[in-house]
């Protein structure tokens, strides 16, 4: 297990529209991550509870994100540690987030409130990972545009998506310009990708790179009917025996080696002078646990 100061790096996980493997990517980018040796935290701030779905908790089982900002709960005492994958903490969610405005004091600064947790969070992680609501007005989506260093932007290959890259374009100017000037693009990652719909992906990628030049990903996602499965499961990518034998699990470790590429070099990142992404894994002092076998009911044909 890793003894050294944890990074601390925050990043918001995002999109205007819903649908579009946010959630998914949060889970299991986190996971990829967590393979590698570092510590990872999910914030699943969606009253949806997605995330939480997602990573096996049972709805309305455990105190979580709604107590962590109403309740000055530490993360500490709200963490779920237990059949985690690997490397990864959740701070879970459930609808009743969905009353925050009314259970907030009146005299809180509803773009603030993730500023105390984040800080005890920074001093324990070394990624953490805040899943938003779909809607940019959501108190919590607007407190996690406002509190992180980084945005994460995912985006699948479809004509609808281009409206939704140029609303969360414009949100994030928004955000830097009259909130937080910190805030940087990580990345663009495509999900659901369709090796067939290339030229599609082409034009969403150029107005990627038109509006923000050098951060689209290299790495995309396949489309890939075990993520879905793996998600009705409760489990992430990695929680599979046999997962180094799925497409798209060395996907999301490459993602996750892209993302740690950016984040370890960010200064010249910004400056758009990083040299090109080389190594297909998260180069830590880790050795991946390697399976064998992948459950036959698991195993599907390339997309």
């Amino acid at each position: 297990m890793m003894t050294n100061k944890p990074l601390g790096i925050s990043i918001t996980v995002g999109n205007q529209k819903g649908g579009v493997g946010k959630t998914t990517n949060s889970v299991n980018t986190a996971a990829a991550l967590g393979q590698g040796g570092y510590r990872c935290l999910i914030i699943d701030l969606d009253p949806a509870a997605g995330a939480t779905k997602h990573l096996g908790v049972p709805e309305n089982s455990y105190a979580g994100t709604l107590e962590m900002l109403t309740a000055c709960e530490s993360i500490e005492h709200l963490v779920i540690t237990d059949k985690m994958p690997r490397g990864v903490n959740l701070v879970p969610s459930r609808p009743q987030l969905s009353e925050l405005d009314t259970l907030l004091s009146k005299f809180a600064d509803r773009a603030k409130i993730l500023e105390r947790p984040l800080a005890e969070a920074r001093k324990r992680y070394d990624f953490i990972f805040l899943d938003t609501a779909p809607a940019a007005a959501e108190t919590t989506t607007v407190a996690a545009y406002s509190s992180v260093e980084w945005f994460l932007l995912s985006a699948f290959p479809h004509p609808l998506s281009l409206g939704g890259l140029t609303e969360a374009f414009k949100d994030i100017a928004d955000v830097r310009r009259q909130r937080n000037p910190n805030l940087e693009v990580l990345g663009v990652v495509f999900t659901n990708v369709d090796g067939r719909a290339t030229k599609l992906r082409s034009e969403l990628q150029a107005v990627v790179t038109q509006a923000l030049p050098g951060r689209a990903f290299e790495t995309s996602i396949s489309q890939a009917v075990i993520l879905p499965e793996l998600s009705g499961r409760g489990k992430t990518v990695f929680q599979v025996p046999g997962y180094t034998k799925l497409a798209v699990a060395n996907q999301y470790l490459r993602l996750a080696a892209e993302i740690e590429h950016r984040v370890l070099n960010r200064e010249v990142f910004l400056r758009g002078e990083l040299p090109p992404f080389e190594s297909a894994t998260v180069r830590t002092p880790h050795t991946l646990e390697l399976h064998t076998e992948v459950p036959e009911d698991l195993v599907t044909s390339p997309a």
